[in-house]
């Protein structure tokens, strides 16, 4: 009996109707002869009202607090699933992250999974139950809740399906596929059929928001189809794997970004061995995320560094710097907020080494200045100014001719 994960956000569960129709798609899987694990977040916007009534009580609360906090929302739709699944007749059973064995780092707020104890699903999908877990949590070895960060049911479903040995994972979302770019901002955005694991682990990182980065990384590692498809219709959805089934005509498959993006810059860091180091181990060990990162060497004594994170992060980044000044040994420290990061992304970029200049050529064009530039084989992401980001992508998606189908070369 082939064994299928289903994963269902926050959109796909948000009322009781819906899980209705969430049940229908269990139901139909289970009556095809398949043992089913089903992932949920938490119903709509469930996870946003708890982190502002927390707002009201702390502008930083406790994080250990606020992932018994969250942790909670996924709680609630389990075991609503479960009670819609049991009243259809079927056997059904709800776990908690914690009961399902997942264990995490010992991390607050975006805790890594460290293994999972499969012993404890096992028995219940032996007997047949369709076993319903939440996602996006876990638990220490010492027994404190973790929750995985944004976005983590998808992390949690993957994992899931690799502990298992499942052959397929599916990702069920308010969107029909992964697309060229996200249609709420190109209309021409183009729905992909395939697209390997490298593209889409760079679409995610580099802000793609139909999957956690995590997520594809765990599918890479384990050789795990992953299918990205709508809660709300049968329309074919995007599989994502190792290699895609054609050879694809165009460099560039898509282009992600990332608004709320902000610029801090130390100036007159020692031009030493070690200084640069020292900044990102203090910046890290308070496990803040650093993006885009440019040095710009001022002369034989002082130099400059800059990178990019999350505005959200910004005070906290601001703080540690300030604490750590006179061991840093730099001279001032700027930011720059209001940017946004756009990137193209593609497989066919490291053979083409035009493509870079196409990017910049075209946002030149369009007078958009870029501010930062980050590199790999199969991407180039820049910072910009938010207020372009519109003009940007409709920019580059007409510049890569993203909105036609790709060809197969024979």
């Amino acid at each position: 009996m082939a064994l299928t994960v289903m994963k269902f956000g926050g959109t796909s569960v948000a009322s009781v109707e819906r899980l209705q129709k969430v049940a229908d798609r269990v139901i139909k899987k289970k009556e095809a002869g398949n043992q089913v694990i089903v992932v949920v977040s938490a119903m709509g916007k469930t996870t946003d009202s708890l982190v502002s009534m927390a707002g009201e009580i702390s502008d930083r609360p406790s994080k250990r607090e606020m992932d018994v906090l969250l942790s909670t929302g996924e709680q609630v739709t389990i075991a609503l699933l479960s009670m819609v699944l049991i009243e259809r007749g079927y056997d059904a059973i709800s776990f908690t992250g914690w009961q399902a064995g997942i264990r995490t780092e010992a991390v607050h707020e975006s805790a890594r999974i460290a293994s999972i104890d499969t012993s404890l699903i096992r028995p219940q999908l032996k007997k047949g139950s369709i076993v319903i877990v939440a996602g996006f949590q876990g638990v220490t070895e010492d027994g404190a809740i973790t929750t995985l960060g944004r976005g983590g049911s998808d992390t949690s479903a993957v994992a899931l399906a690799a502990a298992f040995g499942a052959q397929r994972c599916e990702i069920y979302t308010d969107v029909t596929g992964v697309f060229t770019t996200d249609p709420r901002y190109v209309d021409k955005a183009r729905k992909l059929k395939e697209i390997s694991y490298d593209e889409m682990l760079e679409m995610a990182y580099l802000g793609a928001g139909v999957l956690h980065p995590r997520a594809v990384e765990y599918a890479k590692n384990s050789h795990l189809e992953l299918v990205v498809c709508s809660s709300f219709s049968d329309e074919e959805g995007t599989v994502i794997k190792e290699e895609v089934s054609m050879e694809k005509t165009k460099s560039v498959r898509g282009l992600a970004f990332e608004k709320n993006v902000t610029k801090v810059t130390l100036l007159g860091l020692p031009n030493n061995v070690t200084a640069v180091s020292r900044v990102f181990d203090a910046i890290a060990a308070k496990h803040i995320n650093i993006d885009v990162i440019v040095q710009n060497v001022l002369d034989e004594a002082r130099t400059s560094l800059s990178f990019t994170v999350d505005h959200d992060v910004l005070d906290e980044t601001l703080d540690v710097l300030r604490e750590q000044e006179k061991e840093l040994e730099y001279h001032q420290m700027i930011f720059e907020s209001e940017l946004a990061k756009v990137s193209i992304v593609g497989s066919g970029m490291a053979s083409n080494p035009g493509v870079a200049a196409q990017m910049f050529h075209a946002l030149a064009g369009k007078g958009i200045k870029v501010k930062m530039i980050s590199t790999s084989e199969i991407k180039v992401s820049t910072i910009i100014d938010e207020s372009k980001l519109l003009l940007a992508l409709d920019t580059l998606h007409e510049t890569f001719h993203l909105a036609e189908e790709e060809s197969v070369s024979l």
